[in-house]
């Protein structure tokens, strides 16, 4: 049976939401140091891409979450793109865990901006701009540094559940 389109008003949400769990992405953990220095985190798949000119990427923050309060103009986080293996680590930083013990699971350095050592990749930015819409704020970050793992292996998040990139 082939599929329809979905216009009525009453049932778009849930189709929407059901249509969304099918966008892979790579779960990605964005960190900073709130203003008392402590670290904090939030697991997120809603990171992509922006620019090559300037390098930025966007990330998108519900202006519910706890973090979004300390992504302000000029403020450096970090963007961390997780590994396959890293389930355990996306767990804590999705779910009702505390700051204190989401960062005692994985391999975290607490430098400029905290950052997963054994991430795929690691972008360090600096909010550059905030745009609201809906329910979310979307953040620019400004890339200032990256570091990179040479394996390629990241971690996939899709229809509810990690996936394997490997062949």
């Amino acid at each position: 049976m082939e599929p329809k389109f979905i216009a009525d008003q009453s049932l778009l949400a849930d189709a929407f939401r059901q249509s969304m769990r099918r966008l892979a992405a790579t779960v990605t953990i964005i960190t900073l140091f709130q203003d008392g220095g402590q670290p904090m985190g939030m697991t997120a798949t809603a990171v992509t891409s922006l620019s090559a000119d300037p390098l930025s990427l966007l990330a998108c923050v519900n202006r519910d979450a706890r973090l979004s309060r300390h992504l302000s103009i000029g403020a450096s986080f970090c963007v961390n793109l997780l590994s396959e293996g890293h389930d355990e680590v996306s767990h804590a930083f999705g779910g009702q865990r505390s700051q204190d013990e989401r960062f005692g699971i994985g391999d975290w350095e607490l430098g400029d901006v905290p950052y997963l050592r054994d991430a795929q990749v690691n972008f360090v930015c600096t909010v550059d701009a905030i745009f609201e819409y809906g329910s979310h704020n979307i953040v620019v970050g400004r890339i200032d540094a990256i570091r990179m793992h040479p394996e390629f292996a990241p971690l996939v998040y899709g229809d509810g559940r990690y996936l394997s990139t490997r062949a």
